[in-house]
């Protein structure tokens, strides 16, 4: 099992770095693959399929994300990993067409919206390789690159979602917060659900 010391807390919005657009990272060092196996092994942890750098408070231009495989029926099997790594990842296409989907977040652990985003992009980004690679996609993976690169801009997707449903939203998570930091650490909390920091005994 995975030692806590392996894996970083999760920030809760609201917290300067997530609401901050990141720096460019300085490309596949081993310091930056470091950061990342870190990260993947936290969203792993925590039950999620993606994780940008600034939720762990650092603020450069990182996330992973393991949306596991796609099955013949159509069903995600997340058993299956497949994860990927992107340095410095820039969205270069944006379709028309867009697509409505429930979005969570590790940082707002408990709280979901329909966000409605572009249903293909093209997104061009560094591998853990040092390969420059620029990719079609859609689906769930579209959806995620776009959630993913919102948080390096310093966007929650509840920002994607009409004042009157972004109000709603964040009156929950205003209440869902008091909670995990109430029952669970005071600082740098990781969603209490994930079992990485188990709730304070009361």
């Amino acid at each position: 099992m995975t030692s806590t010391t392996d894996l970083y807390p999760i920030l809760l919005q609201p917290h300067k770095t997530l609401s901050a657009a990141a720096e460019d990272a300085p490309g596949a060092t081993p310091e930056t693959l470091a950061i990342l196996e870190k990260m993947l092994a936290t969203v792993y942890r925590a039950d999620g399929v993606g994780l940008a750098a600034p939720q762990v408070d650092v603020s450069q231009r990182l996330f992973v994300m393991d949306i596991g495989e796609l099955r013949a029926d159509g069903k995600r099997d997340y058993s299956i990993k497949r994860p990927k790594f992107y340095i410095n990842p820039k969205i270069t296409w944006s379709s028309d067409e867009t697509v409505s989907h429930q979005e969570g977040c590790l940082s707002l652990p408990g709280l979901w919206a329909d966000v409605v985003r572009p249903s293909k992009v093209t997104v061009a980004y560094m591998d853990r390789d040092g390969q420059l690679v620029e990719e079609t996609i859609d689906g769930l993976e579209a959806v995620c690159v776009q959630h993913e690169i919102d948080h390096l801009d310093g966007i929650i997707f509840t920002q994607r979602v009409s004042k009157l449903r972004r109000d709603i939203a964040m009156g929950k998570w205003a209440k869902l917060r008091k909670d995990i930091i109430k029952n669970g650490a005071e600082f740098d909390v990781l969603a209490q659900e994930s079992g990485l920091i188990p709730a304070r005994k009361k």
